[in-house]
């Protein structure tokens, strides 16, 4: 049923295309290119809306509605695995993930000697001795076979900066071994391990990552556990870590796809090699990308009217090279306590609405609060960027005349050597309330952008009558184009 109907929207397609002189992101034409790109959870969304008045549309919702249940998730059942475990049977941890086993027979004087003298390094603290104890506490070799000791022993040689203690323990305290159940204790203790270079963390990690539905990061850590486990010494678990990629690789959407080709999270930085980030940035202010493309907030919306005759109809992640920020640039205290018309640049929630969004324009309204900022933009952008300003009484203005930029204390200069900004834009004052009004506003421009390239915004302090100081505000704008559509 699927092919006939991708024949019937395939041909359907060229003639709305065509006729289309607006974008809209609900059109029954933009439901079309989301089920012909596979993207079943928005085509399912917008022909909803169709499907009563259009055959083919129901025929999508019926579709789609198909795939998505016989693409439902099969949850995995550890209980057999940790009854039998708690019963004696050790060769479950494999089905578990992976961890450290202590495998020499001890027995005789010399065990006994052997394990009081771990016992009483122990004592003193030594981390090699807890993990060892831990050890045997766990494969019941030299003493008797006991979880809760076990897992009191890594944990201490965790605390001392011991990676296969920390990767064993977050382990145990995810499956509830000996110890209550804490996957958030679990991830604590496997992000300490594979940044302290455990191998066996990348696994375990990505593994609880994706049966909790953490698709990308599965396989970024499932692709570096792939690299540091090596075949020839230990086959199975290179399997089972290649196993892995692939499964979390095709889960991932095509979002994560760019994103997974182009960057890795700055909280990795100390587990990657040099050879994992080569053509990668590896980026610390970045945020993680979310489950999808950030398609409008209320500072970015999309805009109505295609600047560009109709060409961006298929939308892909932008994800432009990375513009970095000031997080030490210093801030104007005269903000305190005012409510800003727009974000400001250095939040989370407008990077990641920047970086993770749609190659189509939109606008995109900010608030400079820091001396510095970067923010990246898309070739027919049209921003708004405002700045907190004093207002000062002229001879015009006395006389009942509306203040403007030269009622404020600012001059705004553009540095555009490259011409991405179109000059001609609109100067706005909006009041912070009406008892203020001629006291203070919000200065606004408007700048439209029409060419890849770097300009800089200055916000320029002016002298005043009262001699206050003005707070500077310079912004670094660069300019991506969009991916072409298909």
């Amino acid at each position: 049923m699927n092919f006939f109907i991708f024949l019937f929207l395939f041909w359907l397609y060229p003639y709305t295309a065509a006729t289309a002189q607006t974008i809209d992101h609900d059109s029954f034409e933009v439901g079309v290119e989301a089920f012909n790109a596979g993207n079943c959870e928005e085509a399912l969304r917008i022909m909803k809306k169709y499907e009563k008045e259009q055959p083919s549309a129901a025929y999508v919702v019926q579709a789609c509605t198909l795939m998505a249940s016989s693409q439902k998730k099969s949850g995995v059942s550890y209980d057999i695995f940790l009854r039998d475990l708690n019963k004696g049977d050790l060769t479950k941890f494999e089905k578990l993930g992976m961890i450290a086993r202590f495998r020499t027979e001890i027995s005789g004087i010399s065990g006994s000697q052997y394990v009081n003298a771990l016992l009483i390094n122990a004592k003193r603290n030594d981390t090699t001795a807890l993990f060892q104890l831990g050890l045997m506490y766990q494969e019941g070799v030299g003493v008797p076979r006991n979880f809760n000791r076990a897992v009191s022993y890594f944990e201490a040689a965790a605390k001392n900066g011991h990676a296969e203690a920390m990767n064993s323990a977050g382990l145990y305290y995810r499956f509830g071994i000996g110890v209550k159940k804490d996957e958030k204790r679990a991830e604590e203790l496997w992000q300490r391990a594979l940044l302290n270079k455990n191998k066996y963390a990348l696994y375990n990690l990505g593994r609880m990552y994706f049966e909790n539905d953490k698709f990308l990061m599965a396989q970024i850590l499932a692709e570096l556990a792939v690299k540091r486990i090596d075949p020839a010494k230990e086959k199975k678990e290179n399997m089972l870590a290649e196993s892995l990629f692939k499964k979390a690789q095709k889960k991932t959407s095509a979002f994560h796809a760019a994103y997974f080709e182009k960057y890795r999270p700055f909280r990795l930085k100390q587990a990657l090699y040099p050879t994992d980030v080569q053509g990668l940035a590896v980026i610390k202010e970045l945020p993680e990308p979310p489950e999808k493309m950030i398609e409008e907030t209320s500072f970015m919306r999309f805009i109505s009217k295609d600047a560009f005759d109709n060409k961006y109809k298929t939308f892909f992640p932008l994800m432009p090279q990375w513009v970095p920020f000031n997080p030490d640039s210093p801030v104007n205290p005269d903000m305190n306590g005012k409510t800003p018309p727009a974000p400001f640049p250095q939040e989370e929630k407008t990077i990641s609405a920047l970086y993770f969004r749609p190659s189509d324009p939109r606008y995109i309204d900010l608030t400079l609060s820091a001396e510095e900022s970067a923010i990246p933009v898309m070739v027919g952008d049209i921003v708004t960027l405002y700045v907190y300003t004093p207002l000062y009484e002229n001879e015009a203005t006395k006389k009942g005349g509306h203040m403007y930029i030269k009622n404020t204390g600012y001059k705004i200069t553009v540095q555009d050597p490259s011409g991405i900004i179109t000059g001609n834009t609109s100067v706005t004052l909006t009041p912070l309330s009406k008892e203020t009004a001629r006291q203070e506003a919000w200065l606004g421009r408007t700048f439209i952008i029409r060419a890849e390239g770097a300009a800089i915004i200055k916000f320029v302090p002016q002298p005043v009558a009262d001699g206050k100081d003005i707070f500077p505000h310079t912004v670094k704008i660069v300019a991506f184009k969009g991916k072409p559509p298909k």
